[in-house]
């Protein structure tokens, strides 16, 4: 399954080498340039999650539509502040028939709605899962054991992130 995460904090990284260790391609929108060269060159994101190994399906880009092409399963990680512009920069991109996970933890200041909203309001002909629990992004890195809750109105596509 072809994959974009947005976001490449620790967060964003750790969920990327989740999903390209299940074999998945994914792509990992940074904004900032020495993240994606670090990435793409030495296999790690020294800013955000120093120290561990990405895995080779991963290719970073600092270009958003070439992050969300195509992408089936587009995973929303970047912090609450900036969430709505984020996911509205990008919106043309999104693939129709694309599952989006939100895993940024919030609740926004003007609107005060979750993450989940925010996303659902922005891209509302989408099924939205959210993604949470109590983990620390560098043990998910690690593929240290863990527990993450996939929530969904939509109960086909909370099925296709608990399987990815």
């Amino acid at each position: 399954m072809k994959c974009a995460v947005v976001g490449a904090g620790a967060w964003g990284t750790a969920l990327s080498n989740v999903l390209a260790a299940n074999g998945h391609s994914v792509s990992l929108w940074a904004r900032e340039p020495d993240v994606v060269e670090a990435i793409n060159d030495a296999r790690e994101n020294r800013r955000f999650l120093p120290g561990v190994c990405l895995e080779d399906a991963i290719r970073a880009t600092g270009e958003m539509a070439e992050a969300l092409g195509n992408a089936e399963l587009v995973t929303y990680v970047a912090p609450s502040h900036a969430l709505r512009d984020v996911v509205a920069r990008g919106a043309a991109a999104v693939h129709p028939d694309a599952v989006l996970v939100v895993a940024s933890k919030g609740i926004e200041r003007e609107s005060l709605a979750i993450m989940s909203e925010v996303v659902g309001d922005t891209l509302p002909r989408h099924a939205v899962v959210a993604l949470s629990g109590p983990s620390f992004a560098v043990e998910v890195a690690r593929g240290q054991p863990t527990a993450v809750v996939a929530a969904s109105a939509n109960e086909d596509a909370a099925g296709v992130v608990q399987q990815r």
